[in-house]
């Protein structure tokens, strides 16, 4: 039996489309029968909305880019940020001008809403969080969004060596220490489970599925995944309106 790892955005939902697509969810319903299935994911838990369909086929949830995982209703690890190193990142996004956010295990704040955070949320079809730049001092916040420029992603990056920006499909960015990572959680994970990375089969698109495409005993990338994950990944499949998740099952005889 092996452990089957989906991202949501761009893998398991089709964000141009707002659908999970009925070839994914016939072949998860197949792969069910006889693999476990998790997903891995930058999303929150009250964020799963996306995959209400196929949410039942889940016993594994790695969330947050690894900073929580959960074995059905059981956490199993979850790996806050310090008070002290939010406000270290806050004093420079206000100094820039630049809108940000905090994501908590059940719930989210943003800084303020402009035209570039609306248009980030509506790419992956997520809801706008409320406005609430003191979040962090009422909830423990797991990842922070800036929404900049790369250049400004650059220079920030470069103030705070302790952080990865990774960025989304618009012009946010996921903030995380560099020590976190998918591939992190999966570990937390293989490691409750008692099985190895080589048992594990990973399915992604974004660059924060890269470590984790790269580590699995088969990383396999969608067709519409950045050239960073392409690089990495054993396998690319077709694009996630295509098929793609459907068609590398059957390709591997897993379904």
């Amino acid at each position: 039996m092996k452990l089957f790892l989906f991202d949501i955005d761009g893998t398991l939902f089709d964000n141009q489309n707002r659908k999970v697509h009925v070839s994914t969810i016939n072949a998860l319903r197949k792969l069910k029968q006889k693999h476990k299935i998790g997903i891995a994911t930058g999303r929150a838990e009250f964020m799963l909305y996306a995959i209400n369909e196929i949410i039942d086929l889940i016993d594994y949830f790695i969330l947050i880019n690894g900073q929580i995982v959960k074995v059905k209703n059981e956490t199993i690890f979850s790996q806050s940020l310090s008070v002290n190193l939010i406000e270290s990142l806050i004093k420079d996004f206000e100094e820039m001008d630049l809108p940000y956010g905090f994501e908590g295990e059940m719930d989210e704040a943003i800084s303020r809403v402009d035209d570039g955070v609306i248009k980030s949320f509506e790419v992956l079809a997520l809801e706008l969080p409320p406005v609430n730049k003191k979040y962090y001092l009422e909830r423990e916040v797991f990842q922070l969004w800036v929404f900049c420029k790369p250049s400004e992603a650059k220079i920030l990056a470069h103030k705070h060596p302790d952080f990865q920006f990774i960025r989304w499909f618009n012009h946010g960015y996921d903030v995380l220490p560099v020590t976190a990572a998918k591939s992190f959680g999966i570990k937390k994970l293989t490691e409750h489970l008692g099985i190895s990375f080589n048992e594990v089969i990973a399915f992604g698109d974004g660059d924060n599925d890269y470590e984790m495409i790269a580590a699995a005993g088969i990383g396999i990338a969608m067709g519409n995944a950045s050239e960073k994950v392409k690089r990495v990944a054993d396998y690319i499949t077709d694009n996630v309106n295509k098929d793609g998740i459907f068609n590398a099952l059957k390709y591997f005889n897993f379904i």
